[in-house]
């Protein structure tokens, strides 16, 4: 799954070069150059990491920290030429997740970010989700029915996790688009209809009692698994 990345940075080309090297390493980038147009980011729930600069144009990365950790629920790190013990005590008390001093070499980013990301996973997110004898385990994007391995994309994989996280509610078309595509709905695109449409044959063709796909029309979608049981057989 692609993993989305939050930059804050008004150095254009190391933005630039930050972009292009997480972009070939599956990442997705959204870069704004100041705090204040961070913060203005209306899809904040689909952003994993934020990565911010701590000397920028109105408001500072230290300023900023306390307010960007209570609008975006993920690691926060400071990627700044600030390079005093001082400042990373301070950086690291106010509530980063890490400490990186510029300049630093790519491969060590990424390093860095995919170890605050499992930190943060192994803290607060499942990694695997479990309906009945339907389970799903996103550390290795595998799903599993009764134990045994059914065959899914990784696009495929994507949206069923979405789905099963919120199993029996209505899912609209918006937030999908937004988790997938990652960036607001413009009420015209059709890619997440082809997604769920696609996905909802391959579940047809699994042809598993109670597994379904249900479009709820002017809402979006809701996603149902119950397996029928003797139980559920008239007495």
């Amino acid at each position: 799954m692609t993993i989305k990345i939050l930059l804050i940075e008004d150095d254009l080309p190391l933005a630039n070069l930050i972009i292009t090297y997480l972009e070939l390493h599956e990442m997705s980038v959204i870069h704004y150059e100041s705090a204040e147009l961070a913060l203005s980011l209306k899809t904040k729930s689909n952003i994993e990491l934020i990565i911010c600069d701590i000397m920028l144009p109105g408001l500072d990365g230290f300023s900023v920290a306390p307010e960007l950790s209570n609008q975006f629920e993920c690691p926060l790190i400071f990627l700044t030429a600030l390079d005093t013990h001082e400042d990373q005590i301070k950086g690291l008390e106010i509530g980063a997740s890490d400490y990186i001093v510029k300049p630093v070499v790519p491969p060590l980013l990424l390093a860095r970010i995919k170890a605050n990301l499992r930190k943060h996973h192994h803290l607060g997110t499942p990694t695997q989700l479990n309906l009945s004898d339907l389970k799903l385990d996103l550390s290795t994007q595998q799903v599993y029915l009764a134990n045994t391995a059914l065959e899914f994309t990784t696009q495929e994989f994507q949206l069923l996790w979405i789905f099963a996280q919120q199993a029996g509610s209505i899912i609209s078309r918006e937030y999908l688009f937004e988790q997938l595509v990652n960036r607001e709905y413009n009420g015209l695109d059709r890619a997440v209809d082809l997604k769920v449409c696609r996905l909802r044959k391959k579940l047809d063709d699994l042809s598993i009692p109670g597994l379904m796909i249900k479009t709820v029309h002017g809402k979006g979608y809701l996603f149902h698994y119950q397996p029928h049981t003797h139980l559920d057989k008239p007495l």
